[in-house]
């Protein structure tokens, strides 16, 4: 009986926020569980830096982009906001990102329901845009690398993924839900922004025909 009350305190622990009409706000992020069995820590959260950089090359999931760490936002560009990439070997200043290919850029947490929603079709189409658009994710908020990576297996999204455990984003960004996708075109500048999940591949793939005029 013990052991099935804890099994479920975990699961509601680590259930799906309540979400918004739009996505899931930061008022709706699950709290983190002080829960252990047997005396151990949830192993994603006891994830040595190392063992999560380790378990992302295993994973395939591509390394981070080059920039240039002392770049400055331009007007309508992306901020000057630098994050550490998924396992910490590397950082991003997002204002200093190459230009010449456009960019679609996804803020996302593996612990929002429209999230995983519309993860399939990021996957899908990140898969079909390479060599034509370059894909690049945020994971917003969350205090589990191990299961972005397990999230990002499971959809596909290989991509490269930065980390914003602790919402350093939300301001330069003017996070208010999650998820939202960026497009950035081939000069840097932002084109558009949707606060909205994407339903399917399809939506998607016309987003990307639209702002970024690449047919996918």
């Amino acid at each position: 009986m013990a052991e099935q009350t804890l099994t479920k305190i975990i699961s509601m622990g680590l259930g799906v926020a309540l979400l918004g009409l739009a996505g899931c706000s930061r008022n709706s992020e699950p709290a983190v569980p002080q829960v252990t069995v047997g005396g151990v820590p949830d192993s994603q959260r006891s994830l040595a830096p190392d063992e999560v950089l380790a378990a992302r090359k295993q994973a395939a999931i591509q390394a981070c982009p080059a920039s240039d760490l002392g770049a400055k936002a331009r007007e309508g560009g992306l901020p000057a906001l630098t994050l550490d990439c998924l396992g910490g070997d590397s950082k991003v200043n997002l204002a200093g990102l190459r230009t010449g290919g456009p960019r679609v850029v996804n803020l996302w947490a593996q612990w929002c329901q429209p999230c995983t929603d519309e993860a399939p079709a990021f996957g899908e189409v990140s898969k079909r845009a390479r060599g034509k658009v370059d894909f690049l994710g945020i994971d917003y908020a969350d205090p589990f690398p191990g299961k972005a990576i397990d999230f990002a297996v499971r959809h596909g999204t290989l991509y490269p993924q930065l980390v914003d455990p602790d919402k350093d984003s939300r301001a330069p960004l003017r996070v208010s839900v999650v998820p939202q996708t960026f497009f950035v075109d081939a000069s840097g500048l932002v084109v558009h922004r949707e606060l909205k999940p994407y339903t399917d591949a399809t939506q998607l793939r016309e987003a990307v025909k639209q702002h970024l005029g690449v047919q996918l």
